[in-house]
């Protein structure tokens, strides 16, 4: 193809025309200039804040009697709640938003009277009120963030039970990856006054009678009966229940006494067999063990795991084998406490001067005394008793929360007892001690 040169002429014309067209241009720039400006600004569209992760929960527990529930509680750990007892929940940290529900869904939890409320914005923080169920038992409950919350939770919400808690969340459960806690719902007491004593029935069966403090014959006792009130609220104990974890190594079954015997011949014999299977729950003993193991082991003591060699005794139990009538055992806030890590049945030589003595058991009594001192955990009784009979565990040492400070030394029972001092005097001063 042959292109043709630009002839005079047009070059004429198109130079005639420039001025317009310059005229046009200017005209068409003004005019876009004046609509941006008359164009509303707007603003940057701000990405939305990051959700707050929820790290555990204040959960404050309405109930009557003697025993205390509730505190703070890490995902994974376990709620003790009265059987219809309210409670209310707060998230830490308080910008954390989100509510409890159902870990799985179906579930009893409102079928037994039971309430999951949505959440509310309160003058102290975010804070969901519940009510645990009529039914004990053992639950489970979910945290669903707010910005992952489902349709149609304006009213309760069922929980799982203990018979539902072993399933796995479908895939693709908005509850399968969130922070959860279980719950175990105690059971209420009954009450009847005989002859000046409080017979006590649980889950329906006679579990025996607790004596009235103020007519006891120990001053101490006397001047703080209310200390000595029966507890109220029990746990069932079960195949479920009983491996519940309480900490490290530390299991709800263990806080029952077992029905250990001494043949004719006056051997001694450790059994697995737990003498009741209710449980009069104290979590402040629970608290008390766990920080008494991190205290020995910040010192160089090996432990794993204590051996608790009786724990709470129901009333009757306590008496057919000869406990202390005002017994701590009985109100669930003491243990008697081995440590055995090589599995010989006795106390370890703790102090490495190789042998098995008060001694022993002396390094663990200064331990929760440091404890009990320093406001770490309840006061109470600490007792260290040494054994001299060769199925014996040595040494062991009695542990409570009585509310009050305790002390006291024993070596051998009966006609050959001997008390002995083990703790400055300054701290404690008293003829009447023990369990």
């Amino acid at each position: 193809m042959t292109y043709r040169p630009v002839q005079p002429s047009s070059r004429r014309r198109l130079k005639a025309y420039l001025p317009a067209l310059a005229l046009v241009a200017v005209l068409i720039a003004g005019a876009m200039l004046a609509k941006s400006r008359c164009q509303p600004k707007v603003p940057p569209v701000a990405s939305e804040p990051a959700e707050t992760p929820v790290a555990s929960w204040r959960i404050e527990v309405n109930s009557n009697g003697p025993q205390r529930f509730g505190g703070q509680f890490a995902p994974g750990r376990l709620l003790f709640v009265p059987a219809g007892a309210d409670f209310h929940v707060s998230p830490v940290p308080s910008a954390a938003r989100g509510m409890f529900v159902a870990a799985s869904s179906s579930g009893i939890w409102d079928h037994e009277g039971g309430e999951l409320n949505p959440p509310t914005q309160t003058a102290g923080g975010w804070r969901q009120s519940c009510r645990a169920p009529a039914a004990p038992g053992l639950y489970r409950l979910s945290w669903l963030p707010t910005s992952r919350a489902l349709p149609g939770h304006a009213t309760a919400v069922a929980a799982a039970p203990q018979s539902a808690l072993g399933a796995e969340p479908s895939p693709g459960s908005l509850r399968g990856n969130n922070p959860q806690l279980d719950v175990l719902v105690l059971t209420h007491a009954e009450f009847q006054q005989q002859n000046g004593r409080t017979a006590v029935k649980v889950n329906g069966k006679p579990i025996g009678a607790y004596l009235e403090p103020s007519q006891s014959s120990v001053r101490r006792v006397r001047e703080n009966s209310g200390l000595y009130q029966p507890p109220h609220f029990f746990a069932i104990l079960t195949p479920e229940t009983i491996p519940l974890g309480l900490g490290p190594d530390f299991d709800l079954g263990q806080l029952v006494a077992f029905k250990d015997y001494h043949t004719s011949d006056g051997h001694k014999v450790y059994t697995t067999e737990r003498h009741t299977n209710v449980l009069a729950l104290r979590p402040e003993l629970i608290d008390k063990l766990a920080k008494l193991r991190e205290r020995l082991r910040a010192k160089g003591i090996k432990v794993t795991r204590f051996w608790l060699t009786s724990a709470f005794r129901t009333p009757e139990y306590n008496h057919s084998i000869g406990g202390a009538a005002y017994s701590r055992h009985c109100y669930g806030d003491a243990v008697d406490l081995v440590i055995d890590e090589d599995g010989d049945k006795r106390m370890d030589d703790l102090n490495g001067d190789g042998r098995i003595d008060r001694k022993d058991g002396i390094l663990i009594g200064n331990a929760c005394r440091e404890l009990e001192l320093e406001g770490a955990v309840v006061p109470g009784g600490i007792g260290v008793y040494e054994w001299d009979s060769d199925d014996s565990v040595r040494c062991h040492v009695h542990i409570d929360c009585r509310g009050y400070i305790s002390r006291w030394g024993q070596v051998g029972m009966g006609k050959h007892k001997k008390t002995f001092t083990w703790w400055p005097q300054a701290e404690f001063q008293e003829e009447e001690s023990g369990e």
